[in-house]
């Protein structure tokens, strides 16, 4: 029987308990924040710029819905488009009383007045946008017709799909076949919506020469699509997989097959959305001095273009210069802003791969067959002890002590019963695989890097979830420590044993990153001064709250503009830095 999670966790303690104590670890706010409005914090920032970014600042599903139909209902905001990746992201929005989760229709579907396209460089599968999508709107009486354009997007075929889950490790993909469809993109191979508008041969050579790389790899991997059909059976009894996969797998004409499901479903079907030159929209809007909302896919930490993560990342250029860039928009002609969105406490990783300030590692639930939330069962039930326990085994020097927990369910390390309850008690799960997601305390040394690419704005989500922790952490330093005693280079920098990363220091790659342990610091809760809205109207935030928000700003030098606060836009809550004596002062003379 293999080592348990406790067990290796204790070897790596033993090894590191003893670093010496950071100065971020005593750091104390440098000011206070106090509640402000919509209309101090958020409109200027859409006053002063032709073009808002809404981009999440860590690894996808940050809860960026909330800022985006904050920014979207302003009345100077004309078109909300969402540009570059596919529909392996989700957003889930609120809105009169209903939830709606979208992947690649904008948000902004929802307002009255506004304009919505589905952008360049975005990849679609047109049957998953009316299953999925375009039938919330109709189930719902929303009216889109006159409102949702399509730009000549490429399309994400079944073989995608099928190669996505037949080749991925432990599925470990979202099996929307996103890498596959942006080979194809690279190659120039394959279909773009325009094809199934046009002649069936033209279509047919595209296919055929795209089909060529699907029967190659799977003859190179010995695949039979037999057993593929009878593994995807037995997977959709846990998450849902379209028909037309199935049916794809089965057809002896297969680019006859996709031919006819595009003609009856897109080109022929009187509900699929009109299709519009989506860049020529965004300039004719700027160039009318109307002012464009951009709706990020995924994050930064995900962007392929992002060479930290680069070996775990999606296949897209998800970071905002690479959004801006997608869209057309000439920068040299306009001004534009990046609202960033983080989520703490509980941060989470979308996928495998290195993350030092998760609870457990990213593959935790997929190496334990766990798909859905539902599958934690009676595991790490009791938050609340939980939650304590885990916050008091963190040392002075911010190490966590692993500690073990037990249960009727068996014994765990507190990270791992932390993991767990956190995933379910917050309901931390994936809005497109719906997997619970693997969390951890907010990583500021991540998080400066990205403001130093993309801030300084802020938004964080989720923060009313301090309302039932007794304390709350934040990352503020890692310590490298590899098992084996290797030391790993990094962009030629040596990283050794017992090496400790500071908040200045270079952001290392993901090689070094895997090897990293967090420095936590440990703030005091706000369970006394709740914020949620639940617990009714307030008029300020507690000084618990208001320490943790500076020390972001501190560490990150992020701007924060507001948290999340429960489900719907109206209860965000917007906030600034109190001003000094000496600032009143000046402001009520020169302003």
């Amino acid at each position: 029987m293999g080592e348990s999670l406790l067990e290796q966790q204790l070897r790596i303690f033993d090894s590191i308990k003893d670093i010496s104590v950071i100065p971020e670890l005593r750091h104390k706010p440098s000011s206070k924040y106090v509640m402000s409005s919509v209309e101090d914090v958020l409109f200027p920032i859409i006053a002063g710029n032709d073009v808002i970014i809404v981009a999440g600042s860590y690894f996808g599903d940050e809860g960026k819905g909330k800022i985006t139909d904050a920014i979207a209902n302003h009345s100077d905001i004309y078109l909300v488009v969402r540009d570059n990746s596919g529909n392996n992201a989700g957003h889930t929005v609120y809105h009169d009383g209903l939830k709606y989760v979208f992947h690649l229709i904008p948000s902004g579907i929802l307002i009255p007045g506004k304009i919505c396209a589905i952008g360049p460089e975005t990849v679609l599968d047109p049957i998953d946008l009316m299953e999925d999508e375009i039938s919330q709107l109709v189930n719902t009486d929303v009216e889109y017709m006159n409102k949702l354009f399509v730009g000549n997007a490429h399309i994400v075929g079944p073989h995608h799909k099928v190669m996505d889950f037949a080749l991925s490790p432990n599925n470990s993909s979202t099996l929307k076949g996103m890498s596959y469809v942006h080979a194809s993109k690279v190659r120039k191979k394959g279909l773009r919506l325009d094809h199934i508008f046009n002649s069936k041969s033209t279509q047919a050579n595209a296919l055929e020469k795209d089909l060529e790389v699907y029967h190659a790899m799977l003859n190179h991997r010995g695949l039979d699509e037999d057993k593929i059909y009878e593994d995807m059976e037995e997977f959709a009894k846990k998450r849902h997989i379209p028909e037309n996969v199935f049916e794809f797998l089965k057809a002896k004409d297969k680019i006859g097959f996709m031919i006819d499901l595009y003609e009856k479903e897109v080109k022929n079907n009187d509900a699929f959305p009109r299709r519009a030159d989506v860049t020529k929209m965004m300039q004719d809007a700027i160039a009318e001095r109307r002012k464009v909302l951009l709706e990020s896919p995924q994050s930064f930490w995900l962007s392929n273009a992002t060479e930290k993560h680069w070996g775990s990342s999606t296949s897209a250029h998800t970071h905002a210069t690479g959004v801006l860039a997608s869209s057309g928009i000439n920068t040299s002609r306009v001004k534009y802003a990046v609202v960033n969105v983080a989520k703490t406490p509980a941060d989470s990783r979308v996928g495998i791969g290195a993350n030092p300030s998760s609870f457990v590692p990213q593959d935790y639930f997929s190496k334990k067959g766990i798909r859905m939330l539902d599958d934690l069962g009676d595991a790490c039930v009791d938050f609340d002890k939980i939650q304590k326990m885990f916050y008091d085994a963190i040392q002075p020097n911010g190490i966590l002590k692993p500690t073990a927990y037990v249960d009727d369910t068996g014994t765990y390390s507190i990270s791992e019963a932390m993991a767990i309850a956190c995933s379910r008690h917050f309901g931390e799960k994936g809005a497109t695989t719906g997997k619970p997601r693997v969390t951890g305390v907010y990583d500021c040394l991540a998080g400066k890097e990205v403001n130093t690419w993309q801030g300084p704005y802020l938004s964080i989500s989720a923060l009313d979830r301090g309302d039932s922790l007794d304390n709350i952490g934040m990352t503020v330093g890692y310590v490298y420590f590899n098992p084996s005693g290797e030391s790993v280079d990094s962009n030629g920098k040596v990283y050794k044993n017992n090496d400790i990363i500071r908040l200045d220091d270079e952001y290392p790659c993901d090689n070094v990153l895997k090897h990293c342990h967090p420095i936590i610091k440990v703030m005091p809760g706000w369970k006394e001064e709740a914020v949620g809205a639940q617990h009714g109207d307030c008029d300020s935030i507690s000084k618990e709250l208001s320490d943790f928000v500076c020390c972001v700003h501190d560490f990150t030098d992020f701007t924060p503009v507001g948290f999340g606060n429960g489900q719907d836009t109206k209860n965000m809550v917007y906030i600034k830095e109190k001003e000094s004596l000496l600032e009143k002062a000046y402001n009520f003379l020169f302003k």
